[in-house]
């Protein structure tokens, strides 16, 4: 997977500075450039850009180095405390559904905790494909 400025479309606006939680992008010269040490690909920039659409993302891997081919779908670990489910983790789902979906793949939630199969059950519900579920004891409190 790769992202690409089109340098033609870009006019510097720095929405995509702003919607990038890594810090990855920098206004250099009018245009938006992006430090692929500190990018994770998460698309934050691409949806700011949609004005302008001059930030993709493709599905190979120019330029990363990394074989995807021998990566598929997309997971999310579950925070739970007490058997209770975290907020979070449902922001995570929301936004895991987001890039599986982009990417044709599904979406894995990840559940550790003891005595929660009805609860993990239930994250289908919010979009998880697959749910995998370890009980123990000593998982009580997963964060």
């Amino acid at each position: 997977m790769g992202i690409k400025v089109d340098l033609e479309k870009c006019i510097g606006c720095s929405l995509c500075v702003r919607a990038c939680a890594q810090s990855a992008i920098q206004i250099v010269n009018k245009k938006a450039v992006i430090d692929m040490d500190k990018c994770n690909l998460c698309s934050a920039c691409v949806e700011a850009c949609k004005k302008y659409m001059a930030i993709t993302i493709s599905k190979d891997n120019a330029g990363t180095g990394v074989d995807l081919s021998l990566y598929k779908n997309v997971a999310v670990f579950v925070e739970q405390h007490n058997g209770e489910i975290s907020g979070v983790s449902f922001e995570m789902l929301g936004e895991g559904r987001k890039l599986a979906d982009q990417l044709g793949e599904k979406l894995l939630a990840i559940v550790l905790g003891h005595d929660m199969h009805k609860k993990a059950d239930e994250l289908v519900k919010f979009g998880a494909d697959k749910v995998y579920y370890v009980d123990g004891a000593n998982l009580v409190n997963f964060q």
